[in-house]
């Protein structure tokens, strides 16, 4: 996720979301990158806020000038194991290599030692599993609802 914006006179952000808060269960804190380290930080509140965003209110940034310096960073969440990947769901798969859509996320399926992604072929409404370890993940881009993996030859 991603600040896009302050939102308020008390400290509150607007973030980008691939997927509703409500539906991850947020294991605190969260993380912002400061001078290349990570700064936790812990949740008041968070809700959805239109379709792809979130309004999230962190402690300790209580001011517009505090809100307006996390604009732009990416945040960082701990999120339960069980829901580590869950919020894929509706993302179009894009191969990192080839640049071209593969289908869309339809579930996480939490196989031990070998986490994949069902994805929804194009077309023909085959769905196949990709594995969806984070040294294959390239990028989620949440604004286009896109994820870019590094796919291994002869899976799609």
């Amino acid at each position: 996720m991603r600040v896009l914006k302050s939102y308020g006179t008390e400290g509150g952000v607007i973030v980008s979301a691939a997927a509703f808060p409500e539906d991850f269960e947020i294991t605190e804190p969260v993380f912002i990158d400061f001078d290349e380290l990570p700064v936790p930080f812990f949740i008041e509140e968070m809700k959805a806020h239109g379709s792809k965003k979130a309004f999230l209110k962190l402690e300790d940034i209580d001011s517009l000038a505090d809100a307006e310096e996390l604009v732009g960073r990416e945040i960082y969440f701990s999120i339960d194991e069980d829901d580590d990947f869950a919020g894929f769901a509706g993302l179009e798969v894009f191969d990192s290599e080839s640049k071209k859509s593969v289908g869309t996320v339809v579930e996480y399926v939490d196989i031990p030692s070998n986490p994949c992604l069902e994805v929804q072929l194009p077309g023909t409404g085959e769905t196949v599993l990709l594995p969806c370890h984070d040294d294959l993940i390239d990028r989620v881009d949440d604004k286009k609802g896109r994820i870019y993996l590094r796919i291994p030859e002869g899976l799609v």
